[in-house]
């Protein structure tokens, strides 16, 4: 099917070639011997016409209109004259009535014979002429020539102007410059007919020239280009089946040719390719079982690490991904804010409801918290029961052009969302867990922020904490709020101060801190609205 086609590519385009140039000469051809016909056939015309108007002033000299009368009245109808007819500058048929005839005789006088002979062929004319042709006839004294169809029979018609010359003004006066215009009517039909015979002998010409040409090229190009592309294609064939031992033989040193040494190239490569691939296998296949080793190795720790992250807080994973030698953890000092917070009423709660309870209870509301404490950038440092201390930290180090936090607006942004979110749990879970309150507290200083490392009797643990006076009295603040308050201290209310609204609580003393400290209430938004 493939041979096919392809043969009957080559000879469409073959075809099509020699039609559009051969078919095209011979178009213009035809054209070009059809135009010539034509004028040669309109030259004839013209002469003739010219013939019978001499002849016709020629007789009207001799004073003989009667012989120019009867030279019209043997033309008419005659081959090829279809029509030959005089008309005066009126448009009136000339040679019927006796209008010039009278005006002859008053201008120069005729002989009696003639003007008898003339009177006795009187008729009456035929149509008046006032066609576009004949009154440029008379206006330009030129010529006028056109192509008219009568019942599909093509007629070349002329309008020629006799012209008024000294010689004639004798008989017909000297006040017009035309006496008359003569009407020739030639039928063109003959010719064409001869047109169409040359057009058809030429197209049939053109068409056996065609298929017979492009037959000899189709069967040429079979066989220098069709035959060696299947040869080739035969040899492709093997190679692609595994025989590299397939070779194309080289008759010529054309495009193909080149094309089958290519393909022998090609061969002789794959050949060797073949042979390396199979000494690499070998190869391939023990670095395979290597490979499967170590990805159930790296699948196995990365199962560990993701069951350790549980334990590690954020801050810590985030310096560990930058910095696997965790450089990074060693102790430094740095700024922070501590959020302390516990369940009111913890201690009672304790003794009426079951352990378990309360274990569910703590573990849906501080697993809710989570979830805002990571939105805050928040790591939870400790939970102790009923407790959580979480850190505040500046963007980390890896962070920088990127986007920038204040540590002390994200700690209060996350208490009061955790008192709402709190708010929305002890409804949801009514009926099934005790609603609780919050004692929350926040302070902003200097920690000393970094791993510790808790050293045993065979065993060691790292923990990576806050420590510092900051963190004491950010649980001391929580301890003093009442159920559902807020309480920060002063370098903290300075930090959101245009942020939120603060209650002065005045200066307070806590426990096992040598000076009092000046305390703030936060005032939660909705509350602080409906005051206003």
């Amino acid at each position: 099917m493939i041979r096919l086609r392809l043969t009957a590519k080559i000879a469409a385009v073959i075809i099509v070639v020699l039609i559009i140039g051969f078919g095209a000469s011979t178009v213009l051809t035809i054209q070009q011997e059809s135009d010539l016909l034509v004028e040669q056939s309109k030259a004839a015309a013209r002469r003739l016409t010219s013939a019978l108007i001499a002849s016709v002033e020629a007789a009207m000299l001799q004073e003989r209109p009667d012989v120019t009368r009867a030279m019209i009245t043997e033309l008419r109808g005659s081959s090829p004259v279809e029509g030959f007819d005089i008309y005066r500058r009126n448009g009136v048929e000339a040679f019927t009535d006796l209008v010039t005839l009278e005006e002859v005789e008053h201008n120069a006088g005729l002989p009696k014979e003639v003007f008898d002979n003339i009177k006795r062929m009187r008729r009456e004319p035929g149509k008046t002429l006032t066609g576009p042709f004949f009154q440029r006839a008379l206006q330009t004294l030129e010529t006028q020539e056109s192509m008219e169809y009568q019942d599909g029979v093509p007629l070349f018609t002329l309008h020629r102007p006799v012209i008024n010359q000294e010689k004639c003004q004798g008989c017909h006066g000297s006040d017009h410059k035309v006496r008359a215009v003569v009407r020739v009517v030639t039928t063109m039909e003959p010719v064409f007919a001869a047109v169409r015979a040359q057009r058809n002998r030429q197209i049939l010409i053109a068409l056996l020239t065609i298929v017979v040409a492009g037959g000899v090229l189709a069967v040429v190009m079979r066989q220098v280009v069709v035959k060696p592309i299947q040869a080739v294609a035969a040899v492709a064939r093997r190679i692609g089946s595994g025989d590299f031992e397939a070779r194309v033989p080289i008759r010529s040193g054309d495009e193909i040719g080149v094309l089958g040494g290519a393909l022998n190239e090609m061969t002789g490569h794959l050949a060797r390719a073949r042979d390396e691939v199979a000494a690499r296998n070998t190869e391939l296949a023990a670095t395979l079982e290597s490979l499967q080793a170590s990805r159930r190795q790296v699948e196995l720790l990365e199962q560990l690490k993701g069951e350790l992250s549980k334990f590690v807080p954020d801050a810590v994973k985030a310096l560990l991904e930058r910095d696997p030698n965790a450089t990074e953890l060693e102790k430094r000092t740095e700024e922070v804010s501590v959020l302390f917070l516990d369940i009111a009423g913890y201690t009672k709660l304790s003794e009426q409801i079951d352990p378990r309870q309360l274990n569910q209870l703590v573990q849906t509301y501080f697993s809710s918290f989570l979830e805002i404490i990571r939105a805050h950038h928040g790591d939870v440092n400790e939970t102790a029961g009923d407790g959580l201390m979480v850190i505040f930290q500046r963007a980390p180090q890896g962070e920088r052009g990127g986007p920038v936090w204040d540590h002390a607006l994200n700690a209060t942004r996350a208490a009061f969302a955790i008192r709402q979110r709190t708010g929305a749990l002890n409804e949801e879970q009514r009926g099934r867990l005790q609603p609780i309150e919050l004692h929350m507290g926040i302070n902003t200083g200097e920690a000393l922020v970094g791993a510790t490392k808790l050293s045993g009797a065979g065993a060691q643990r790292w923990t990576f904490t806050a420590s510092g006076p900051v963190t004491n009295v950010a649980a001391r603040f929580a301890g003093a709020a009442t159920g559902g308050e807020i309480i920060v201290g002063p370098t903290t209310a300075e930090r959101i101060r245009a942020h939120f609204v603060l209650e002065s609580l005045g200066e307070k003393r806590f426990k096992n801190v040598s000076e009092p400290i000046h305390v703030y209430r936060l005032i939660p938004p909705g509350v602080y609205e409906k005051i206003v």
